[in-house]
Order: structure tokens, then sequence, then C-alpha cells
């Protein structure tokens, strides 16, 4: 039996202009007197999943989720001004237009990478985090999905043999697939979109299809264009640049779920960061990357509970 809670009717829906003439896609559930949660997805590029409100109880939150701008039915899908800085001044331009002068912040895998860099440049608007399978974008962790010491190439060698394209070092992957994705063959491009995706679900460990809510070829190209564009930039961030600013946060509430059995998202990196700015870490087992997993939604809706419960606290 699932400790999950019902989803909810969405309270409204719109579109919000942000800079370079993109906009993001918006919907909001539960209370809206509540506590506000805005919920920000992985991918990069993967879009709002409208399930993610499940996590948290619409009696005491009001949910807001959005699909960052190039993905999902914000618009337009392009790679054209669209780098991390601007994905979290799209957060601070939401959070202003909602007139909401702090909010908890949450997401998971790419969304938790998100959340913890708005929350460390913006620490005055934020209550609290919650963040799962948590992605710092370093060199290493680029290593770990795509390299050939990597967890992947370790636990699947015949699979990365196909997804590397026989090559070791993980620039040089990303090097080819950034040429076939961006290059002018479509067949090459929706053939590298395939094994590029395929390649992020085999690590996913019973990952559903939240992550993959499009299907026609061409989705599927500007998605994996999308991810490799992150990708292939780091993520747009320095070198370690969230942890060098972890103190930033330490005096803030933060709920951490992670799995041992991460093949995308090293829990190592988790343990380490939580340590120092000490984070709650919920510790999962044998569940990988999957949040859509019983136990790890569950463990998501626990520290959402939790945090509740330490708000309330400080108020009294």
């Amino acid at each position: 039996m699932t400790l999950l809670y019902q989803p909810s009717a969405v309270l409204r829906s719109f579109h919000l202009p942000v800079s370079y003439g993109h906009q993001i896609h918006v919907e909001e559930y539960g209370n809206p007197d509540g506590v506000p949660v805005l919920v920000c997805h992985g991918g990069p590029g993967a879009g709002l999943h409208k399930a993610t409100q499940t996590y948290f109880n619409p009696a005491r939150y009001r949910i807001i989720l959005y699909s960052q701008r190039g993905c999902g039915r914000s618009s337009p899908h392009s790679l054209e001004h669209n780098n991390t800085q601007l994905l979290v001044a799209d957060m601070l331009a939401l959070l202003d237009y909602l007139d909401l002068p702090k909010c908890i912040i949450a997401g998971g895998s790419w969304g938790a990478t998100l959340a913890l860099l708005f929350a460390q440049q913006h620490r005055e608007r934020v209550i609290g985090l919650i963040v799962w399978a948590s992605f710092f974008a370093t060199k290493d962790d680029l290593v770990w999905l795509y390299g050939h010491a990597g967890a992947g190439a370790q636990f699947y060698p015949e699979r990365f043999a196909i997804f590397s394209h026989g090559e070791a070092d993980y620039e040089r992957i990303l090097e080819i697939y950034r040429r076939q994705l961006f290059g002018e063959d479509e067949l090459l491009q929706h053939k590298a979109a395939q094994l590029w995706l395929d390649w992020d679900r085999l690590l996913s460990v019973d990952i559903h299809l939240q992550r993959y809510q499009l299907h026609s070829g061409g989705n599927l190209v500007a998605q994996a264009r999308l991810m490799v564009h992150y990708m292939s930039s780091r993520c747009f961030i320095d070198e370690l640049q969230i942890f060098h600013h972890g103190e930033s946060i330490a005096s803030l509430p933060i709920w951490m779920i992670h799995s041992r059995q991460d093949l995308v998202c090293r829990f190592a990196s988790a343990q380490k960061f939580a340590e120092q700015v000490g984070a709650r870490l919920l510790i999962l087992e044998g569940v990988g990357h999957s949040s859509t997993n019983k136990v790890y939604s569950e463990a998501i809706r626990r520290a959402a509970d939790l945090l509740l419960c330490k708000i309330d606290k400080n108020r009294g």
C-alpha cells in the first residue's frame, strides 16, 4: 500500500514570460494558502511531471510545478539563451511573479542541482530544501555517468561499448553525441538520440516514463540535444561550485534522500555534502535512481512531512 498523497485538481496553469523570449509553463496544486514549495524537475529537459505533487500534503502545501525553459510545455524549445544561470533567474522571476518572499525548494537529480544552486544564490528566499538523487555536476560525476571507469560502464560493459562508440574518455563521447545530434543527417540525429536516452534509462533503474513524456522522434532529438548541451558544458557551473558554497545554506533545514545503488548520481558525494551542510540524509538501499519506486517516493513524502513539522516547530 502506497503512502503517497492523492493527486488533486490543478488550481491554475499558465505561461510566464521570462528573458530572451522564453516562456515557462507553470501549474499549481494543493492549498493556495499553504506553505509554498517550488519543485524542480530532472533531465535536464524532462519537463514537469504532475505526479510529483503526490509527495506533498495538498492540505498543507501550495505545490508549484513548472517546466524549465526549452522543454515540456515551455516555449520555445530552443537552446539559445538556455543555461544554468538563466534557469536560476527563471526560478527567481517565478517567485517574484507569485509574490512569494520565501519558499521551500525541492527537486531530484538535475532538479536537485538547480534547487541547491538557487538556495546558495538566493538564500533569503528559501525556507528549506528537499532534494533527492542529488547531482553535483562535477567532472567526477560526468566520468561516473559517461566514462569507461564509471558505474554504467562497469555494470553494463556490453551496453557501454555501443553507447560510447568505442571511446573511453567521457569528453570525447560527449563530443561524438554533440556532433551527431547537431549535424545535418536526420537519421543519424535520431539514432544518436535513441542511444543517448537508452543509456540514461538503463542507469535510471525502474525509471518509469516521467522523464520521457514526449514520444516522437523529433522530440527525442530535442531532449537529447538539451541534455548534451548541458552535460558537455559541465552544466555551466564551476568545478565543485555547489560544495564550495555549501556553508551559505548550512543554516537551512535540509532533507536529502539518496540510494546507495544510484548509478546516475554518486552516493558518496551526497553523503559528503550532507555532512558539510548538516542535512538530514535518508539513505535508501537497492532502489537505484528511481524516485518512482515506492520506497523512494515514500521517503520523499516523509521528508516533505518532516519539513512541515520543522517549520511548525520554528513558528511555535
